[in-house]
């Protein structure tokens, strides 16, 4: 095994009930290879990832051993000397932007502290599309997309042999998703290690290398990528490849848009001293509709969506719920705003992390009348393959799939008019992806609730959207590109 560069012999992760996550699994990635990790949300991916970093919560135990880099072997529940291995031997591409970048620390000094020379980080962040500026941007001025960037310009300045990344095309737009497997690629061919988790089949397509899938724990299949992908051996890999949004049915229906659930109109945004994100958008969402926003990382589709909840004011225009004015009459859409919710992209974030998860759902119970959670849970958590024994977890116990599937839950609980999704299925494997988008627009279509999608993959938006919305159509435009122009704004 003097070849590996990064050998897991029998890792074991254990709750505090003494329940297996992870189950004896054994892994070996040559020195130059890159192996990628594919599997469901909460098969024990990311688990396996901060096993090796020793960054497990301390509600898990792991045993083991993990090999780095030809260095000693270390037990698994040894994180101390897992620990100084980090940087010099080892990096993280971790799959949560926000839970990695010090939201009191400016980019750049971050990223020094990471170990890129100071000449190196705007050449880094340039790699990947980044101004300059960004590195004097608190994380929280950025958008998760771009938030990803900036972790993977960092691992891929730093010269550790070995690199592990945990879902490193989350968040990102089409182009972004192919310069980021350019970069991985480039890094293999330099002499890297690459560990690669993830849930997005096109990685897996492009990558070279071995392929790995973990179900329940347990590897279940192991070989050449290509042959993998060609031909699975076990049912569960063919149910998993066959489950990408590009092989999904179209979507096609007629909403009432006489019966608006959401409108706007007239939007305009921007940062201060900076030119608006967009400009001149309408938009209209009926009851039993889908409306998609797309457009590239940073073009405002998260500040989109908290300007249609209230979170956010505009420059320009008004947003209307039901035909109220949200900015004008406050008062009036009090009693709506529970009805009106937000589908996190960072799930962890919608929950508090020192209270088990039930606590949380059973407070429910105080804010919508006649609720009953022990009722009305359970039919929730079924359909969206959710174990009930998650409920007595806290929120940094579970992946980030189960806590996005949860905090679905607890919206529905609330019988919602409209929901902002944002980002809802990045942290989704493409089986759980299917179901959990499908359910979605059954219970659209069910309960004429209205569905704000905001996605990165066109491929998922146009087998579920009723319309689309791209913001790179809404950018300001110069003189130039305005002569012509009609004056109004149409809806794709």
């Amino acid at each position: 095994m003097t070849d590996m560069a990064l050998t897991i012999t029998n890792l074991w992760v254990r709750d505090r009930q003494g329940n297996a996550l992870v189950k004896g699994v054994s892994l070996a990635v040559p020195r130059n290879g890159v192996l990628t990790l594919i599997g469901e949300t909460g098969s024990g991916k990311s688990l396996i990832a901060q096993a090796v970093f020793g960054l497990l919560s301390p509600e898990l135990a792991a045993s083991g051993t993990i090999t780095i880099a030809g260095h000693r072997p270390i037990e698994a529940g040894n994180p101390r000397a897992l620990a100084r291995l980090w940087r010099e031997q080892i990096m993280l591409i971790p799959q949560e932007p926000s839970l990695a970048l010090d939201p009191t620390m400016k980019v750049r000094r971050q990223m020094a502290l990471a170990g890129l020379a100071d000449a190196a980080i705007n050449p880094a962040l340039s790699a990947f599309d980044l101004p300059a500026s960004t590195g004097q941007s608190f994380p929280f001025a950025l958008s998760g997309g771009m938030a990803q960037r900036v972790l993977i310009a960092t691992a891929l300045g730093v010269g550790a042999p070995v690199i592990i990344a945990d879902e490193p095309t989350k968040g990102l737009d089409t182009d972004r998703v192919t310069q980021t497997i350019d970069a991985l690629r480039q890094l293999a061919g330099a002499g890297r290690t690459l560990l690669v988790i993830t849930h997005e089949r096109r990685v897996a397509e492009e990558l070279p290398g071995e392929l790995a899938i973990i179900r329940d724990g347990a590897i279940i299949e192991r070989g050449e990528s290509v042959h993998i992908l060609e031909a699975p051996e076990s049912d569960y890999a063919r149910i998993w490849l066959d489950a990408d949004p590009r092989h999904w049915p179209r979507c096609h229906r007629c909403c009432d848009m006489e019966r608006l659930t959401l409108s706007a109109h007239g939007l305009s945004f921007g940062w201060p001293q900076q030119p608006p994100l967009f400009e001149n958008l309408d938009l209209h969402l009926p009851k039993g509709g889908v409306l998609a926003v797309s457009g590239p990382s940073g073009s405002g589709k998260s500040t989109l969506g908290d300007i249609l909840l209230g979170l956010r004011r505009p420059r320009m225009g008004s947003v209307e719920w039901g035909g109220i004015d949200i900015v004008a009459s406050s008062a009036a859409i009090r009693p709506l705003r529970q009805r009106y919710q937000k589908l996190h992209q960072d799930p962890i974030k919608a929950f508090l992390p020192h209270l088990a998860l039930m606590r949380q759902f059973k407070a429910l119970e105080a804010v919508k009348p006649g609720l009953s959670v022990a009722r009305d849970l359970p039919p929730l958590l079924d359909r969206l393959r959710v174990k009930p024994s998650l409920l007595n977890r806290l929120p940094g116990e579970i992946s980030g799939g189960e806590a996005q599937r949860l905090a679905l839950a607890r919206i529905l609980l609330l019988d919602p008019f409209a929901i902002i999704a944002d980002e809802p299925t990045s942290r989704l494997d493409p089986v759980v992806q299917r179901e959990t988008m499908l359910l979605l627009r059954e219970l659209v279509d069910e309960n004429g609730l209205g569905l704000v999608l905001i996605s990165h993959d066109l491929a998922l938006l146009r087998s579920l959207a009723d319309e689309t919305i791209d913001l790179s159509d809404h950018r300001p435009r110069s003189p130039a590109q305005l002569k012509g122009a009609t004056a109004s704004t149409t809806l794709s």
